[in-house]
């Protein structure tokens, strides 16, 4: 059985970049950070309840940093874009990919920071 909370952290990230994905793709329209986060926490059967209260300094929901690093993959995959400060949006190659077929999800992801680190190691 698929337990999230047993995961290591790179396999929660995967996952969130997955459920992030599919929920873009079915509201088709930019959202903020906060409309996917309520979602997740209200329609995804396997993430706990914990991970959406607040950490042990009260200043941000458990889950945050683990879903901040996924939208940047995502970004660096070239899934998604932030047309505003706040807001994420599909790009037309994270509209057409299928999330059913993880490999490809997981390898743009891969590709994607392999791509930012070789940007960011010759500035």
């Amino acid at each position: 059985m698929f337990e999230y909370e047993n995961l290591p952290r790179d396999k929660k990230e995967d996952y969130l970049e997955l459920a992030i994905l599919k929920y873009l793709q079915i509201v088709q329209e930019p959202v903020e950070r906060a409309q996917v986060l309520a979602y997740l926490s209200e329609h995804d059967i396997f993430l706990p309840h914990e991970e959406f209260e607040p950490n042990s300094n009260g200043t941000d929901l458990k889950i945050k940093p683990r879903f901040s690093f996924a939208l940047t993959s995502l970004e660096h995959a070239g899934l998604i874009y932030h047309p505003q400060h706040g807001i994420m949006a599909l790009t037309d190659l994270g509209n057409k990919v299928r999330t059913s077929d993880t490999h490809i999800v997981k390898e743009l992801v891969r590709s994607g920071w392999r791509k930012y680190n070789a940007n960011k190691d010759k500035k």
